[in-house]
C-alpha cells in the first residue's frame, strides 16, 4: 500500500470514528500534520541518519499525528526521544533475533508475552510513537534491521505487532519479524476499521 492509500483509508477511519472510541484517538483527534521536507532533512542530518523512504513519504504527505496508539511523533518529539538513544550507532539486535523472538510471539496463547530483556535504550533507533505505559514503538536507523520497527516497553523488545484498537481481542495480523512502518500503519488502519463495522 503507497501513502495515497493510507491517506485514504485514515480519512475513511478519521469519518468512522467519530466519537474518538479507537485507543489513543481521543488524544490525536485523527488530525496530521505534514512535516516540512527541510525539517525532516534537518533532523535526518542532526542524528546522522536517514529514514525509510515509507516513513518519510508519510511524513511529507499525511504527516505526524493521527495513527497507531497516541498518534506518531512530529519532528520535535523525535528529537526530544532521540537525545538518549544515540540514533547513529549500531542497533544491537540481529535479524537472527528479530526472527526468534518473532516466532516466540506466534506461539505465545495467553498473558503477557515478553520480548529481549535489553534495557529501555538501545543505539540505532528512534521513537515514533508512545503507546501508553512506558512503551513505544521504535523505528531502526541502523545496521541489518535498518527500516523495521520494534516495540519496546517494560516486558522488552519485539518486532511491532499492530497497534490495539481498545475494542477487539481478535488475533492480530502478523506483520513478520521485520514490519515495514508501511505495514504496520495499515494493519492499525484496517484492525480499526473492522472494529467500527456493525
Amino acid at each position: 500500500m503507497d501513502t495515497a492509500a493510507l491517506a485514504a483509508e485514515l480519512a475513511r477511519l478519521r469519518q468512522r470514528d467519530s466519537e474518538f472510541v479507537i485507543f489513543g484517538a481521543h488524544t490525536h483527534l485523527y488530525r496530521s500534520l505534514p512535516q516540512d521536507e527541510a525539517e525532516i532533512a534537518t533532523v535526518e542530518a542532526e542524528l546522522a541518519v536517514g529514514f525509510p523512504a515509507d516513513y518519510r513519504d508519510f511524513l511529507r504527505q499525511v504527516g505526524a499525528g493521527a495513527g497507531p496508539y497516541y498518534g506518531l511523533l512530529d519532528m520535535a518529539g523525535l528529537r526530544e526521544w532521540a537525545e538518549d538513544l544515540r540514533p547513529a550507532e549500531d542497533f544491537p539486535l540481529t535479524r537472527a533475533d528479530a526472527h526468534r523472538v518473532h516466532q516466540e510471539w506466534l506461539d505465545h496463547d495467553d498473558g503477557w508475552f515478553k520480548g529481549i530483556d535489553a534495557g529501555r535504550e538501545l543505539p540505532g533507533c528512534v521513537a515514533i510513537s508512545e503507546q501508553g505505559c512506558s512503551g513505544f514503538t521504535m523505528l531502526v536507523t541502523t545496521g541489518e534491521l535498518a527500516g523495521s520497527l520494534w516495540d519496546m516497553d517494560e516486558y522488552g523488545w519485539a518486532p511491532a505487532v499492530p497497534a490495539a484498537s481498545g475494542l477487539s481481542r481478535a488475533k492480530w495480523i502478523d506483520l513478520g519479524p521485520t514490519p515495514t512502518f508501511t505495514a504496520w500503519y495499515d494493519a492499525w488502519l484496517t484492525e480499526s476499521l473492522k472494529c467500527l463495522t456493525p
